[in-house]
């Protein structure tokens, strides 16, 4: 009996660090860096509404080169997004848009969206999760 006890709570912790452990790692936001926020001014690429996170995809000019760099943004869920007053159609490929995002701690060309200003001068945040906005004071 007392061997069957240890063999399922052994089991269990196993399970617990198999699947929870990384489900608090990617949700827990510390790959960006949210206390340097970045603008950056460019081309929507490619604008993907699905679960778990939409993504952005845009073109952003460096001063110094003719070559755009893509950056990936991630999103919060589109339930989250659409309450936030967003569609599948907000965004398209060649829109023009300023973006703020919490770049990646590593300086790869990725970030976690802050808000944006649309073409037409609308400004959107990210969302918000349980009624605490996403985007740090400042």
């Amino acid at each position: 009996m007392r061997c069957r006890l240890l063999q399922s709570s052994a089991l269990a912790i196993g399970f617990f660090i198999i699947f929870a452990l990384p489900a608090f790692a990617h949700h827990g936001g510390s790959e960006y860096d949210t206390q340097n926020l970045m603008t950056l001014k460019g081309t929507v690429t490619e604008f993907l509404w699905e679960n778990p996170h939409c993504q952005v995809f845009l073109d952003v000019k460096k001063s110094d080169s003719d070559k755009p760099v893509n950056w990936g943004i991630e999103t919060l869920a589109p339930s989250v997004l659409k309450r936030a007053g967003w569609t599948p159609r907000t965004l398209h490929p060649g829109d023009q848009v300023t973006i703020t995002i919490a770049p990646s701690k590593k300086g790869t060309p990725i970030g976690m969206i802050r808000k944006i200003i649309l073409p037409d001068g609308k400004e959107l945040t990210g969302g918000s999760i349980g009624g605490v906005d996403e985007a740090p004071q400042q």
